[in-house]
C-alpha cells in the first residue's frame, strides 16, 4: 500500500464521526459499514441494481477507498452483499439471498402464540447487585440484592435477544433455575400466583457493546432494539425489571396507533 494511502487509512481508524464535527469511538470504516448495512436492511439497495461504487461512496463519505473495501468486506462477510465481476456489487434484501424473517410485536406475545425459541441460561443469581436503573424500578437500594436472570433466546437457531431480568429478593422464592426453560419468565411466575396488571416500557436503539456483539453474532457497535419493562402486580407494587437487547435483523417493534380527536390537541394513542 503506498504511504499516502496508508496514513489516510491510518487517520480515519480514529475518532471521526461522519457527516458531524463530533467524535465516535467507532472506527471510520465501521461508521460506514454501520451505514450501508442499514440501508441495506430499509430496502434502499433492492438488489436489482448495483450499489455504487467505491469511488463514489469514498466521494459521498468523504473517506478513502481502503475504508470503503473495508466496509464492504463486512458486510460480505455477513452475506448482505454480493459481487459479481464485471457486474458490480448488488444488495441481499431482507428475505431474499441472505436476507431473514423479522419477527414483529412483543416476542412474550409471540412465544405465547406458539412461536418456536429457546432460551440458554446465562447466569442465575438470587443475590445480584441491583444496579441503579433496575433498583429504582423495583423501588430498591442502588446495590440491594435482587435475583438476577440472564437468559440468549434464539429463533431457527439464531441469536434473537439477549435479556437481564431482575426481580425482588423476596421472589426468590417463587424461582428456580432448574424451572427457567424456553417459557418466558413472566409465564413462571404467573404459575406461582403472580398477576401482572400493567407495565411500563421504553424502546430505544443502542450501539452493541463487545458482549452483546459476541452474544448476538452482530459485530462491535451495530444497532441493537433495547426494550426495558417494568411491570406491576395487581397491587401495584412492581416486581420485574427487565431489558432486553434484539438484533433488528430478526426483530421489529410493531404498534397499531389510533387517533384521538376528543380534545383540543388530538394525540396519537397506542391500541396494540
Amino acid at each position: 500500500m503506498p504511504k499516502t494511502q496508508r496514513a489516510s487509512a491510518a487517520a480515519e481508524i480514529g475518532r471521526r464521526r461522519l457527516g458531524s464535527t463530533q467524535t465516535t469511538s467507532l472506527p471510520v470504516y465501521h461508521q460506514l459499514y454501520t451505514i450501508l448495512r442499514q440501508q441495506i436492511q430499509d430496502g434502499i439497495f433492492d438488489g436489482t441494481q448495483p450499489l455504487p461504487p467505491e469511488m463514489a461512496l469514498s466521494k459521498t463519505y468523504d473517506v478513502s477507498r481502503v475504508t470503503v473495501r473495508r466496509a464492504l468486506e463486512m458486510l460480505e462477510r455477513e452475506a448482505l452483499i454480493v459481487r459479481r465481476h464485471g457486474v458490480g456489487t448488488f444488495a441481499c434484501p431482507p428475505g431474499g439471498e441472505g436476507g431473514s424473517e423479522r419477527l414483529t410485536g412483543l416476542v412474550e406475545n409471540l412465544i405465547t402464540l406458539g412461536l418456536d425459541t429457546t432460551a440458554k441460561l446465562i447466569s442465575f443469581d438470587l443475590a445480584a447487585a441491583a444496579p441503579a436503573v433496575a433498583a429504582t424500578a423495583l423501588n430498591l437500594k442502588p446495590g440491594s440484592p435482587a435475583v438476577r436472570i440472564e437468559r440468549l433466546r434464539y429463533y431457527k437457531s439464531k441469536p434473537l435477544s439477549l435479556t437481564v431480568l431482575y426481580l425482588p429478593p423476596h421472589m426468590g422464592d417463587r424461582i428456580r433455575e432448574s424451572e427457567l426453560d424456553d417459557r418466558p419468565v413472566m409465564r413462571i411466575l404467573e404459575a406461582t400466583g403472580i398477576k401482572a396488571m400493567r407495565a411500563e416500557q421504553t424502546i430505544s436503539a443502542v450501539a452493541a457493546d463487545d458482549r452483546a456483539a459476541d452474544r448476538l453474532s452482530v459485530g462491535v457497535g451495530a444497532p441493537l432494539i433495547r426494550l426495558r419493562r417494568t411491570v406491576f402486580d395487581d397491587a401495584g407494587q412492581p416486581f420485574e425489571h427487565q431489558q432486553g437487547l434484539y438484533n433488528p435483523d430478526q426483530y421489529e417493534y410493531h404498534m397499531l396507533l389510533t387517533r384521538d380527536n376528543s380534545s383540543s390537541r388530538p394525540q396519537w394513542r397506542h391500541i396494540g
